[in-house]
């Protein structure tokens, strides 16, 4: 039987410090720590090992940015814009992502621990390579996305947008994709063992394995 991992909330301090120069906070210290920022654009932020700890980030644009390495705890994402930004080889634990873009992201070789993603645009993003233990994606469109040889622990999907998306290498044991939209999904016959699809999906899928339903 699979390992049921719960996914976490992020803790959250009871008071946030204000920051007047989110941008030098980053360059001259690497790390922002129970801040919260509001209505704010963060660009040009690269070639550091950058850390975020117990943080909220609302309606902030993030451009020219690579956070590739980056460490992430504790923070919520709400109404932010993170298209195109670098998350590879980073690490994720207890993060939201709420009604946020992140079209184009790429957090391949990443490791994702309690990491939710709910109304969120994350077309042609990229998770290749990553580990997942405990993530959600709920109501979002992650169409065209990248979820290749992915070392799956616990994936929850709930009413998501996966059209021709890549799952290739990605064990699919006690994932349920029937409420998602799967249409031109890429997968192997031994990537959706132990999967739960919708009938429609089941036929479909059916082609994989050389099956002619009359």
């Amino acid at each position: 039987m699979k390992k049921v991992i719960k996914i976490q909330k992020p803790k959250m301090p009871i008071h946030f410090e204000e920051c007047n120069d989110v941008i030098n906070e980053i360059l001259d210290n690497e790390k922002l720590e129970e801040i919260v920022v509001k209505d704010y654009k963060i660009e040009g932020i690269e070639d550091l090992c950058v850390t975020l700890d117990s943080c909220m980030f609302s309606n902030v644009v993030f451009e020219y940015c690579d956070f590739r390495k980056i460490d992430i705890t504790d923070v919520i994402f709400e109404n932010c814009d993170l298209s195109n930004i670098n998350f590879s080889y980073s690490s994720l634990y207890r993060v939201e992502f709420i009604n946020c873009k992140l079209t184009g992201c790429n957090f391949n070789d990443s490791t994702l621990k309690s990491v939710v993603f709910r109304n969120c645009l994350g077309r042609y993003s990229n998770f290749a390579f990553s580990k997942f233990s405990g993530v959600s994606i709920a109501n979002s469109d992650f169409s065209f996305a990248v979820f290749q040889e992915i070392q799956n622990e616990t994936l929850l999907l709930d009413s998501n947008n996966l059209t021709k998306s890549i799952f290739s290498g990605t064990a699919l044991n006690n994932v349920d994709l029937a409420n998602s939209y799967i249409d031109g999904i890429e997968v192997s016959i031994k990537d959706v063992y132990g999967g739960t699809f919708s009938e429609n999906q089941a036929l479909n899928l059916s082609k994989l394995m050389g099956i002619i339903v009359k």
